[in-house]
C-alpha cells in the first residue's frame, strides 16, 4: 500500500512538473492502463487513484494544449511553426500527440474547470469521469443565482462591511426617529424567527438536530 501511494504522489508530481504535452500523454496512457487492469482485477481504490492519475494528466495535456492555441496569435486553424519553421494546422498537431478531436477538446474543457473545484470534484465518492466533472461545472455555471439568496447574502454582508456589527447598538437606536423605532419594533422580532428557522436549516444540512439549532439560535425572541 505504501509502495502505491509513494508511486501515485510521484506520479502527480511528474504532470504538476511536466512542460511537453507528449510526457504529460505518456502518463496519462500508462494510468489509463492501470485503470483497466484495476477494473478487470474490481480493485476499486486502485482504479480510482488510476482514474485520478489519468485526469489530471488530461487536465494538464488540456492546459498545455491551451496555451498551444493561446501562443498562436490568434490563427484559428494553426499551430506556431515547428523547428524545420513548418506551420501545422491543429489536425497535424493532434495526429502528431496521437489524439482525436474530441480528446482535444474534452482535455481543453477539463482545463478550464477550476482547481478548486476540480480537487472538490475528484474527492467525490466514487469513479470521477472527464464528462461528469465538466457537466457538473456547466450545470453550476449555468444555474442562475436566487435572487433572494443574493439579497440577503448582501445584506449580511453589509453589516459587515458597514461597520454595524462594531457599533453600539444603544447609539445607533437613540439615532433613530420615533417611526423608525416603530418599525424596527414591529419587524425585528419576525425577522429574528425568520433567521432561527434559516439557522435551523443549515444545522440540518451540517448533521446537527434541529433542536440544538433552535437551542443556539443566532437570534431569539
Amino acid at each position: 500500500m505504501t509502495a502505491e501511494l509513494a508511486r501515485y504522489d510521484a506520479m502527480c508530481r511528474a504532470i504538476d512538473e511536466a512542460y511537453q504535452i507528449d510526457e504529460v500523454k505518456d502518463i496519462r496512457d500508462k494510468a489509463l492502463a492501470l485503470e483497466v487492469y484495476s477494473r478487470q482485477a474490481k480493485n476499486i481504490e486502485a482504479e480510482r487513484r488510476a482514474c485520478e492519475i489519468r485526469l489530471r494528466a488530461e487536465r494538464k495535456a488540456g492546459e498545455l494544449r491551451r496555451q498551444e492555441e493561446k501562443s498562436r496569435g490568434g490563427r484559428p486553424a494553426k499551430n506556431p511553426p515547428d523547428q524545420a519553421g513548418k506551420v501545422s494546422t491543429n489536425a497535424e498537431r493532434r495526429a502528431e500527440l496521437g489524439i482525436s478531436k474530441d480528446q482535444d477538446e474534452r482535455w481543453q474543457k477539463l482545463a478550464a474547470v477550476p482547481k478548486e473545484e476540480f480537487e472538490a470534484a475528484l474527492a467525490e465518492p466514487g469513479v470521477p469521469t472527464a464528462n461528469s466533472i465538466i457537466a457538473k461545472i456547466a450545470e453550476k455555471r449555468s444555474k442562475p443565482m436566487d435572487s433572494a439568496a443574493l439579497w440577503l447574502w448582501g445584506r449580511m454582508k453589509d453589516f459587515e462591511r458597514n461597520g454595524i456589527l462594531a457599533d453600539d447598538p444603544d447609539r445607533v437606536w437613540a439615532e433613530m426617529a420615533d417611526h423608525m423605532r416603530a418599525d424596527m419594533r414591529r419587524l425585528v422580532p419576525r425577522v429574528c424567527e425568520w433567521l432561527n428557522q434559516l439557522e435551523a436549516s443549515n444545522a440540518e444540512q451540517g448533521n446537527i438536530g434541529g433542536r440544538e439549532a433552535a437551542r443556539n439560535s443566532v437570534c431569539r425572541v
